[in-house]
């Protein structure tokens, strides 16, 4: 016998997603990185890193974001059965989908300009707040170690 509030919230996930890839406003607040987030020293703006970033950021359900001159974050759509249960397990709202998020943010040091990346899911609450879900996937951050490697960074 099918159960019937998954499949409620699997529509009503169908219903509103028109709506939130057409919402507008201020960008939700970025989180802080974890310690563990993979940073790179790069002696100079990494210009071309952040425009890779956003050229990245294609497909249905994406979006570039650009909350301050020196970031760059793609959100995502989860797929819809994604989306029910991480609304169900995190005490999500259907109004405001979960979102996966990439993020790079670059900032000023003394010895050049650090950048740091950082992953995870922001999931709206019915209080106004967000929830934060990160889960540790360290073939993601070597992968990003990497980029930063290939793009002239120094580790950090």
């Amino acid at each position: 016998m099918p159960r019937p509030i998954p499949a409620l919230v699997s529509f009503a996930l169908l219903c509103a997603c028109a709506q939130v890839l057409e919402s507008s406003g201020p960008p939700a607040p970025t989180p802080p990185a974890t310690d563990s987030s993979p940073r790179a020293l790069f002696a100079e703006y990494p210009d071309l890193l952040l425009e890779a970033v956003a050229a990245s950021c294609e497909g249905p359900g994406r979006r570039v974001v650009r909350p301050e001159p020196g970031e760059v974050r793609c959100e995502g759509l989860p797929p819809v059965e994604a989306a029910a249960s991480l609304i169900l397990q995190y005490d999500g709202i259907v109004e405001d989908l979960p979102r996966y998020v990439s993020s790079i943010a670059v900032g000023e040091s003394d010895a050049g300009y650090l950048v740091t990346a950082d992953t995870y899911i922001r999931v709206p609450q019915r209080s106004g707040e967000l929830r934060i879900v990160r889960l540790p996937d360290p073939e993601l951050e070597a992968l990003i170690r990497d980029v930063f490697l290939r793009a002239g960074g120094a580790p950090v």
